[in-house]
């Protein structure tokens, strides 16, 4: 059977000149790191490595699309990590009131060659080691909760959440010691997804 070159139109497929189907492995997290959209945020914030956390948790790491925004957010990565074993959740749908024990964050692009923050519609806040997690969020559902050992680990891979506009994701912990966390995403066209 041959296959001839086409335009990817479903019905034929383009072929190389060696005669091998042509395969597009890009996806978004890359094409949005070329184009400088991919984006990530961190609880490390002025040289602090670590967070300290207490027995009781809470929210260290909230990221809110803004509601008027036309884009939705694509979460790359979620990853954490421990000093000691720990409970770590992730939560979406929190109901956002005035948040405080706070430090808001700069958006970043991963592509040094763009600026940051470069258009992001997301706000980002970081715990401020104040009480025992970012204040004025309530609700929300714990979609993935597990024990993290002592290191670091993905706890969300590539595109398994997307967070609609005026929708929020957050990476809470639970029992004393040191923790980090980092959410990687990216924007697409709000009717992408939904």
């Amino acid at each position: 059977m041959q296959i001839n070159d086409g335009t990817g139109r479903g019905y034929s497929a383009k072929v190389s000149e060696n005669g091998r189907v042509a395969v597009d492995t890009d996806d978004g997290a890359l094409a949005a790191a070329r184009a400088g959209t991919l984006y990530s945020v961190s609880t490390y914030t002025s040289g602090k490595p670590t967070l300290t956390i207490t027995s009781t948790g809470g929210v260290l790491l909230y990221l809110n699309n803004a509601g008027g925004s036309r884009k939705s957010l694509v979460i790359d990565s979620i990853t954490a990590g421990a000093s000691a074993t720990m409970e770590c959740r992730v939560i979406v749908g929190h109901i956002e009131g005035s948040l405080s024990d706070n430090t808001a964050l700069t958006v970043s692009s991963t592509n040094t060659a763009y600026q940051t923050g470069s258009s992001a519609n997301a706000d980002a806040n970081v715990w401020d080691e104040t009480n025992h997690g970012i204040g004025g969020l309530t609700g929300g559902t714990s979609s993935v909760s597990t024990i993290l050992a002592a290191g670091s680990t993905e706890v969300v891979p590539s595109g398994k959440y997307v967070v609609a506009p005026g929708g929020n994701i957050a990476v809470a912990f639970k029992l004393a010691g040191e923790a980090t966390a980092t959410i990687r995403f990216y924007e697409v066209d709000e009717h992408t997804y939904i």
